[in-house]
């Protein structure tokens, strides 16, 4: 047996099916090396795009603490004790908050995007899917100056 064996390997037909099995054994470790390569290109940008998101959304929630900090005062009722209210501004919404705090602060800067300096009818509720929104009326209010 291993006598007949340099002997088919002298055959076109056999050199052609050894020729096409290694091309084709070839093609597939070429396409396995060149995946793996497009993957790590494809895992890098992603790596880069989700840092860039990550940095977007912490910069959108220093804006928006920043923005809450405008806000002298917040009543669950119509009127803020020790202020007047001078004008009011809007109703404003939000919702999708992991928290009520962070609703609380989302509405907060909103508000102040407005240009209110405080929130009365403030009401947060947990949605039924666990999520938190907000609501209230944005206005702007002066402190009350007590009369000597």
């Amino acid at each position: 047996m291993l006598g007949q064996l340099p002997e088919q390997l002298n055959n076109p037909i056999a050199q052609r099916i050894i020729l096409v099995g290694g091309a084709i054994i070839a093609f597939f470790v070429i396409s396995g090396i060149w995946r793996k390569i497009k993957n790590g290109f494809a895992s890098r940008e992603r790596q880069a795009e989700l840092k860039r998101t990550l940095n977007d959304v912490a910069a959108k929630q220093e804006e928006a603490a920043r923005l809450a900090g405008r806000i002298i005062a917040t009543s669950s009722t119509g009127q803020i004790v020790g202020f007047e209210i001078v004008q009011q501004i809007e109703a404003v919404f939000t919702d999708g908050h992991p928290a009520p705090a962070k609703a609380a602060e989302s509405l907060k800067a909103e508000a102040a995007t407005r240009g209110a300096n405080a929130i009365i009818n403030m009401n947060d509720v947990r949605l039924p899917n666990g999520k938190c929104s907000a609501r209230g009326d944005a206005v702007i209010v002066r402190a009350i100056t007590p009369k000597p």
